[in-house]
């Protein structure tokens, strides 16, 4: 029961890196209006911020790492899919420009 519990709360933390780093795009999706929607955007950063802070600090020792880790497993596993789609189009353009 322990290991499913500590499943569920690491894929938790992936949904909350999920929302933490969509409201870090609003800095670049609202660059352009930033001067009158950057209340918005600082306090969406800063209530994503203070959730996850306090979700980690209160689900104490015992699933705190598993949370810790699916929030970290996730930052890095967002650039690298990216990159890796990103490569993955380059080669099928290339496959298609030959055939």
């Amino acid at each position: 029961m322990t290991v499913a519990i500590k499943i569920i709360v690491f894929l938790f933390g992936m949904i909350i890196c999920v929302q933490l780093i969509a409201a870090l795009y609003g800095i670049i999706d609202l660059w352009y209006t930033f001067r009158t929607e950057y209340q918005k955007v600082i306090r969406r950063i800063l209530i994503w911020s203070v959730l996850t802070i306090a979700i980690a600090w209160l689900l104490g020792n015992q699933l705190r790492p598993a949370f810790l880790w699916g929030l970290v497993g996730y930052f890095v596993f967002y650039p690298a899919a990216y990159s890796g789609l990103k490569l993955f189009q380059i080669r099928n353009r290339r496959l298609l420009e030959k055939g």
